[in-house]
């Protein structure tokens, strides 16, 4: 799939809905919820767990923000998680949805101990607008590919 062209205003609008949709993190029958520049506590007790400081929540689902079926959907996640499993990074179930329930929620990752530079070669590889970035005792950060 190619990445579309588009306005600016769908620019703006699509930075908008990833900026404040709310990043959900499943960790021990807990929800952890993020938010874009939003420091959470909780989520750095997971990553002084795993004796890391930096991570990344993908999706694989709806290429540059363009619907799929839910089976492509699926099959392009199990494709996601084959690539972690494969480069041996520690991950935990996520989802990424709107506050307003507009959009169906996306299954997406929660990648433990990435670098940068690689959190984004998977989000290009697996054709997403943009990723969510996090350090220990900071924000999570959006990062527009």
């Amino acid at each position: 799939m190619s990445k579309p062209q588009f306005t600016e205003k769908e620019i703006d609008d699509l930075h908008q809905a990833y900026q404040d949709a709310v990043y959900e993190v499943y960790y021990n029958q807990k929800i952890i919820r993020l938010s874009i520049d939003c420091h959470n506590r909780e989520l750095d007790f997971i990553l002084e767990e795993y004796n890391c400081t930096t991570w990344a929540l993908i999706t694989a689902y709806n290429p540059y923000s363009q619907s799929l079926s839910a089976a492509e959907n699926k099959q392009r996640d199990q494709s996601l998680i084959e690539l972690l499993r494969w480069q041996s990074l520690a991950f935990l179930d996520a989802v990424g949805k709107d506050r307003d329930g507009v959009w169906l929620p996306e299954k997406s990752v929660f990648i433990l101990g990435i670098e940068e530079d690689k959190a984004i070669a998977i989000g290009h590889r697996f054709q997403q607008n943009a990723i969510v970035f996090g350090e220990l005792s900071k924000p999570p950060q959006l990062i527009w590919l």
